[in-house]
C-alpha cells in the first residue's frame, strides 16, 4: 500500500508542478504585474517556473519505490528532503495562506481546506516511508 501511495504522491507532485504553467493566468498575474518593474516580473516568472520544476522533479523522485524503501543514505536523504519540502509547504498553507484566505471568496477558502489536507498527505507519505524502511 505504501508503494502505491508513493507513486500516487509522485503523480500529484508532477501535476502540481505542471499546474504552475497555468498559475499566472489563474491568479491574474499579467494584469497585476503591469505595475511592477520588468525585473520584478522576470523574478516572479522565473521563481514560479522553478517551483513548478522542483515539484515535477520531486514527483519523479518518488517513483523508484523499491530503491527508496531499501537501506541506504541516498534513499533516506531523498525521503527526508521530500518530507521537509512538503512539510514546509503545509506549514505555509496553515500559517501564511490561512491568514490571507479568511477574507477570500468561498471557493478559495474551500481550496485552502483541501490544500491543508493535500500538503499534509504529501508530507506524510515520504515521512512514513522514511520511518518504516
Amino acid at each position: 500500500m505504501l508503494e502505491l501511495q508513493m507513486r500516487l504522491a509522485g503523480v500529484v507532485a508532477i501535476v502540481l508542478g505542471l499546474a504552475h504553467l497555468a498559475l499566472p493566468r489563474l491568479l491574474g498575474w499579467p494584469a497585476d504585474l503591469v505595475a511592477v518593474s520588468p525585473m520584478s516580473r522576470l523574478v516572479v516568472g522565473l521563481h514560479t517556473g522553478f517551483v513548478g520544476l522542483t515539484c515535477v522533479v520531486l514527483g519523479a523522485l518518488l517513483w523508484p519505490v523499491d530503491e527508496l524503501l531499501a537501506p541506504g543514505a541516498l534513499a533516506a536523504t531523498v525521503l527526508a528532503a521530500q518530507t521537509v519540502f512538503w512539510g514546509a509547504r503545509w506549514l505555509c498553507e496553515l500559517v501564511v495562506v490561512g491568514r490571507v484566505v479568511r477574507a477570500a471568496p468561498l471557493p478559495w477558502r474551500a481550496a485552502h481546506v483541501v490544500g491543508l489536507g493535500g500538503w499534509a498527505w504529501l508530507t506524510a507519505v515520504p515521512l512514513t516511508a522514511l520511518l518504516t524502511r
